[in-house]
């Protein structure tokens, strides 16, 4: 398959930088999640942030490993990146696709692959492609669009579409501007992992208060607190619209 860059992206009128300053809550949720993986994590000396966008969550991870490559395949987002992780003297940049990453078997103790996975209509050699550029029992941090999150499994129900909540065929919402968007099935993303030599090590639910109402109502603080009791829970049933895992190369 020929493998272009997600034009949206690289489009001036975009500000990517912009929506997520608007969705403060499901930022910070995000890097709850990452703090609590990151703790289960023994060795800190390479990391791989595939898809790192505009370098959002490279405050996170920076200042705890020795060194860090930031990927991504949007020209425009890669000088963003560069421009806002000055500080750090531990960062390279490398502009290619996760399918294709140009970097040698075994090199990397853990990858981040966040907001990413909802773009592969064919995820299935970039988890391939993870495996082998990760070390004998490198972790791999994998966050997806969940096919069957709560407000989805009550509108199946309403529309006694029973049959899509045990199919496990990705759902394609595609935007009008022409950028890919799959949300997937817990189950699917799992047997992936397996597939390519991944065991998971743990999951977690993630923005679980997205909701409008309720990040109006409810102050910042507490909806965080929140988030942090809930996001191990709220798993078993995979109610949030986000899911991250942790995997580790077999």
């Amino acid at each position: 398959m020929e493998k272009k860059p997600i034009i949206f992206y690289d489009d001036p009128s975009y500000d990517y930088k912009k929506y997520w300053q608007e969705r403060k809550y499901e930022n910070k949720a995000e890097r709850i999640a990452l703090t609590k993986f990151f703790k289960l994590i023994p060795k800190k000396d390479t990391l791989a942030d595939i898809g790192c966008g505009f370098a959002r969550l490279t405050s996170l991870y920076a200042p705890v490993f020795k060194k860090c490559v930031l990927v991504d395949s949007s020209k425009r987002l890669l000088n963003e990146a560069k421009k806002l992780s000055q500080k750090y003297k531990n960062l390279d940049f490398v502009r290619c696709f996760a399918q294709d990453l140009p970097f040698a078997n075994k090199s990397y103790d853990v990858i981040l692959f966040i907001r990413t996975f909802h773009h592969l209509e064919e995820p299935n050699e970039v988890i391939a492609e993870f495996n082998r550029i990760l070390k004998p029992g490198g972790f791999l941090i994998l966050e997806f669009a969940n096919k069957i999150h709560i407000k989805s499994v009550i509108k199946a129900i309403l529309g006694r579409r029973l049959g899509y909540l045990l199919s496990h065929v990705p759902e394609d919402i595609s935007r009008d501007e022409g950028v890919p968007f799959f949300n997937y099935h817990p189950t699917h993303v799992k047997s992936l992992l397996f597939g390519n030599g991944f065991k998971v090590i743990k999951s977690l639910s993630v923005s679980n208060f997205r909701n409008p109402i309720f990040k109006k109502l409810i102050p910042l603080p507490i909806l965080l607190f929140l988030e942090s009791l809930f996001q191990l829970p709220a798993c078993y049933f995979f109610l949030g619209p986000s899911i991250f895992i942790l995997a580790q190369k077999k």
